[in-house]
């Protein structure tokens, strides 16, 4: 008798083992998946910001809308207008890649991801030449979607 409790006893530990490391290999896997996830959507949105082109400037903006909540938004909102004028105005076309992006924090369902990004930039103000930008960008969740919520250039 005691040699068969033993044996169950053993059993419902082994299986209880198992099932934990299932669950708990799960919660990396998912996490995880949300840490890429957001530095996906950073990467989508600095891409949005420095891909833009004269002829199709009123599409770029809108898809940098599309991309945006919060404060940065906002910001698109008041002065989004101007921004396309900017890219007329002074015949911008630039062809924007991220370079390289990583999480530098996360808190729920929000994180900030450093992005290293760069671009061909022609305008009328003269001949094209590269750009590099380091930008911090907060990304927040929205009715399901991971969006732009912030963005700084850094140096």
């Amino acid at each position: 008798m005691t040699l068969r409790v033993l044996l169950v006893a053993a059993s419902v530990g082994l299986v209880a083992t198992v099932v934990l490391g299932g669950v708990a290999l799960r919660s990396d896997r998912a996490r995880e998946a949300h840490r890429q996830a957001l530095v996906d959507a950073a990467s989508e949105g600095v891409l949005a910001l420095i891909d833009v082109h004269t002829a199709t400037a009123d599409a770029d903006v809108d898809r940098l809308r599309s991309l945006s909540t919060g404060a940065f938004a906002d910001e698109l909102n008041d002065g989004g207008s101007g921004f396309v004028k900017s890219i007329r105005d002074s015949v911008v076309n630039s062809d924007g890649r991220v370079d390289e992006a990583a999480l530098a924090s996360e808190s729920g369902a929000s994180g900030v991801v450093v992005v290293a990004a760069s671009a061909q930039v022609s305008n009328a103000a003269g001949p094209a030449a590269g750009r590099t930008y380091r930008l911090r960008v907060g990304v927040d969740e929205v009715d399901g979607r991971l969006l732009m919520s912030s963005v700084e250039f850094v140096p």
